[in-house]
This record gives structure tokens, C-alpha cells and sequence, in this order.
């Protein structure tokens, strides 16, 4: 009995420990960085700390009401995924929003829910705060009907 308890707690801290973070494809101090961390918070790793850290205060404020992330995704963004790949659109950016205190980003999300495909888009709007940028607003889809 013991031997079985301890070979399964043992597969399971194996399992949890392979599990790798995501790879986001940008520099640490840039816009693209930030909105990728908050949405892998938000969707992929249900860290509300993280996803309030990466927000200004009085969005963090408003994250933290709904009480999970997925009650915020769910109730604010109106995203449900059961997995999701989260793309940055590198062609809404410009240098002038690149290198100013605020960027306006496109988020492409495409994923599955329910065994459906879904895909999703969301502006994000940042701002640089002592070098750091935060996440300031999620904007509805701009193409949405």
C-alpha cells in the first residue's frame, strides 16, 4: 500500500516538474513581452498575482474583484478556452508607439473550447511606468460584429 502511495505521489511531482513555462518571443522590457505574460497568466497559468502585477493598479484593482482569473476572463474579456496559443501582431505596432510611454497592440488568440475552435482578437493598451511596461486596458475586438 505504502509503496504504491509513494510511486504515485512520485509520477505526479514528475509530471508537475516537466511541465515547462511558455516561451514568449520577445524582449523582456517590451510592450509585446508584458501583453504575452498577462494573457499566459490570464488563460494558460490562472496566476492572478501575475496578471495583477502586470497591470497598473486601477486595472489590477478590477482583476482582483472578480476574484480568478477565469471568472475575469470569463465576465470581462468574454474568452473561455480549454487551451489556447496566444500571438502578438507585430504589424499594429509602429516606431513611434514603440518607442513613446504607450503602445496599442493586436492580441491573436486561437484555441479550442469545448472541443470547438475559437479565435479571438483584443487590443491592449500599455504604458511605460519607470521603464516598465503595464498593462493599462484590454479593449473589446475590433472587429467583432
Amino acid at each position: 500500500m505504502f509503496r504504491k502511495i509513494f510511486i504515485s505521489l512520485f509520477i505526479f511531482a514528475l509530471a508537475a516538474c516537466s511541465e515547462e513555462a511558455p516561451e514568449i518571443k520577445a524582449d523582456n522590457d517590451s510592450p509585446e513581452y508584458k501583453a504575452s505574460e498577462f494573457f499566459y497568466a490570464i488563460l494558460l497559468e490562472d496566476d492572478i498575482n501575475k496578471a495583477v502585477n502586470a497591470s497598473i493598479p486601477k486595472y489590477g484593482r478590477v482583476i482582483k474583484s472578480y476574484g480568478s482569473t477565469k471568472q475575469f476572463a470569463r465576465n470581462v474579456l468574454n474568452m473561455r478556452f480549454d487551451e489556447v496559443e496566444i500571438e502578438i501582431d507585430h504589424g499594429s505596432r509602429s516606431v513611434r508607439k514603440r518607442f513613446g510611454d504607450t503602445a496599442t497592440l493586436n492580441v491573436i488568440l486561437h484555441g479550442k473550447h469545448n472541443g470547438n475552435k475559437v479565435a479571438d482578437m483584443r487590443q491592449i493598451q500599455l504604458v511605460k511606468v519607470k521603464g516598465t511596461w503595464y498593462i493599462e486596458k484590454v479593449l473589446d475586438d475590433p472587429y467583432a460584429r
